[in-house]
């Protein structure tokens, strides 16, 4: 697999990556990730959860993006001993050349598409945007099988919709501890929470995240909510090739004492976090944002979820029923549905479908195995059941 950043860069992609990367080491597959070396503190060749992790050195950086000067060479030696390559995109103006080496070397590739591209306006933004849909479109073109989190997203992707004949889907692979009751409550207790409910959120704090929209919603949801109280978990100050924050400062300044940030939480940590918050927010604002996988894990920790009703995010709430939608920048609406589930909870508590079943991981890792087996074996990948009932 090749994705542009690994562990411990923190984003949907890398955790989409690792979660299935990890399922299919479990199930006796060897996998490679590709990544690049990004951070100077982390080695080159590491073993993480019995994935082997290579990382092509970097030359400089560009916003996210990163210049890997050996990344063809190191593709083609790791491709050696390979069957399958299976590419994360968006990437960074590499899709096309590393799928024409891989076809050039017979293996089989499959794309995992993650999101579409949106960069904020702006002239410069404008040309980078236009290169990578380019040359985004030309590498599916070469690309055996793409694969994409929903139909739902699918309808709508500027990409996609140029990859109908050889699109599959299949929810992301969702997994999450089990939350300890007791841990929770000491938790609340040493952020000095009790007797607030809390709003959960967990992601970066980046400009497609929505985070500036719920700051935004905080005061009207302290009118009908005096005790409310917002806990971010996830980097927040230094966000790679954001200054987001930095430019939320005057929306936060109002309400910082209704406003606790975490940082990033350790994943072992998680269910915790989860458990603690009465409800988390999915506040996300554009097309970067194809599911929102922390929804469905607070959902698998008992706590329902607020989210934009956007293409691909909005299924989680429209499958289980444990929350409500909000138009993407909606800061009113937000406010509104925000009290709504913290003044009437245990409605949303009992879900349509169950969670568990419906975002089990071994049917991600399952749809997998079936795609990788089809393409060495050069015959069509199979359609997945849907798990919605």
């Amino acid at each position: 697999m090749f994705t542009g950043y690994y562990l411990p860069y923190i984003s949907g992609m890398t955790i989409y990556a690792q979660r299935l990367a990890e399922g299919l080491v479990r199930r006796g597959h060897q996998v490679t990730i590709l990544a690049s070396h990004h951070d100077p503190g982390l080695p080159l060749r590491e073993t993480v959860g019995g994935v082997q992790v290579v990382r092509s050195r970097v030359l400089f950086g560009f916003r996210k993006g990163v210049v890997m000067p050996l990344f063809w060479y190191d593709l083609q030696r790791l491709l050696r001993d390979h069957d399958i390559f299976h590419r994360h995109v968006p990437g960074l103006l590499d899709a096309y050349i590393s799928t024409r080496i891989a076809r050039a070397m017979r293996k089989p590739v499959i794309f995992t598409h993650h999101c579409d591209i949106y960069l904020p306006f702006g002239l410069l933004n404008d040309a980078i945007t236009a290169a990578m849909h380019t040359e985004l479109r030309y590498a599916g073109d070469l690309a055996d099988l793409i694969i994409s989190y929903s139909q739902d997203y699918a309808a709508y992707s500027r990409f996609l919709s140029h990859n109908r004949s050889k699109l599959r889907t299949v929810f992301p692979p969702i997994t999450i501890g089990t939350p300890d009751d007791a841990e929770a409550q000491a938790w609340r207790t040493r952020l000095g929470l009790d007797g607030h409910r809390i709003i959960g959120f967990a992601g970066r704090f980046a400009a497609d995240k929505g985070g500036d929209v719920l700051l935004r919603a905080i005061p009207r949801v302290l009118e009908s909510v005096p005790d409310a109280h917002v806990v971010f978990a996830g980097e927040f100050a230094q966000v790679r090739g954001e200054t987001f924050f930095d430019e939320c400062q005057g929306l936060l300044a109002p309400v910082r004492d209704r406003v606790t940030f975490l940082g990033n939480v350790n994943p072992a940590d998680m269910p915790n976090f989860y458990r603690m918050c009465d409800v988390a927010t999915v506040p996300s604002t554009n097309s970067t944002e194809s599911w929102g996988m922390w929804q469905n894990e607070a959902m698998l920790c008992g706590t329902p979820a607020v989210t934009s009703d956007l293409p691909g995010v909005r299924v989680s709430i429209r499958t289980t029923g444990m929350g409500e939608l909000v138009r993407p920048h909606d800061w009113h609406g937000l406010a509104d549905a925000l009290v709504r589930v913290l003044n009437d909870r245990e409605r949303y508590l009992v879900p349509k479908q169950d969670p568990r079943v419906v975002f089990d991981p071994e049917r991600t890792i399952d749809a997998y195995e079936a795609w990788y087996d089809a393409l060495a074996a050069g015959t069509v990948p199979p359609v997945m059941p849907s798990p919605i009932s």
